[in-house]
């Protein structure tokens, strides 16, 4: 863990988009752990809103893969049709959603299987993000 620890840079900046509130507090506060910088939104118009107005750093994306306004596949593909290239992580606990949509042909999208946990988790962020914070566009 501690290697682990070493190659994240602690000014990460992850976006947890998740519409379980005890599930956005869990993730928050397991990056936040690990001297990440968590910020959550409870559906993915609510980050597209954000990230319209405020133009926030994103260094990776979590996303629960099933969600009522939208689902995380489709933020995902929302973002790569506006340009925008996120390294994204969708957490499932659909074996199919994985599977069948894992060549789709981006090189940002990876998932993982809930329940998660912390040290794969954070070896997901260290792989989607190579360790280090995204350059300004």
């Amino acid at each position: 863990m501690r290697e682990l620890n070493a190659i994240l840079t602690r000014c990460l900046s992850i976006a947890i988009v998740d519409d379980d509130v005890s599930v956005r507090v869990g993730l928050q506060r397991l990056c936040g752990a690990f001297g990440l910088a968590p910020v959550t939104y409870a559906s993915g118009p609510d980050f597209l809103d954000d990230l319209r107005s405020h133009h926030p750093r994103v260094d990776c994306l979590l996303l629960d893969a099933h969600m009522p306004d939208m689902a995380g596949l489709e933020l995902h593909r929302t973002l790569l049709a506006g340009g925008i290239e996120i390294p994204t992580i969708i957490l499932t606990a659909d074996d199919a959603l994985g599977g069948e949509n894992r060549g789709n042909g981006s090189d940002t999208l990876s998932y993982l299987r809930k329940p998660v946990t912390s040290d794969d988790l954070l070896r997901a962020i260290a792989a989607a993000t190579g360790g280090r914070p995204r350059q300004p566009e």
